[in-house]
């Protein structure tokens, strides 16, 4: 199952990612706080962007959901996979606007 997933992670493809719809973003910069764990997240549309949407928090995740979330988009990051993200905002995204909550975070299908 591992072997399976890595291979996945390493395959590329191409898609369109949009800060504005949520889908097929990349990783960014990921904040890792001490005596919290994960905290937020800047999802790209672009892996090679120097800047992305406003910070994301996982606000209201517990503690054993922020190591997994963050052991997902380490995974990502590293191996330049895309993901899908749900907010708590009244859109399921609202990346662009600022102040959202991550709900989910899935990988693709295709890289």
């Amino acid at each position: 199952m591992k072997k399976w997933i890595l291979s996945a992670l390493l395959c590329s493809g191409f898609a369109n990612a949009s800060t504005t719809d949520c889908q097929n973003l990349y990783i960014g910069r990921i904040m890792v706080q001490k005596g919290y764990g994960l905290s937020a997240v800047v999802y790209l549309n672009n892996k090679d962007d120097t800047s992305g949407s406003y910070w994301s928090s996982f606000t209201g995740w517990s503690a054993d959901e922020r190591k997994e979330v963050l052991s997902l988009l380490v995974a990502a990051k590293a191996a330049g996979h895309r993901v899908n993200v749900v907010t708590e905002d009244s859109d399921e995204c609202g990346l662009q606007k600022g102040g959202t909550v991550t709900k989910s975070v899935a990988l693709t299908t295709n890289p």
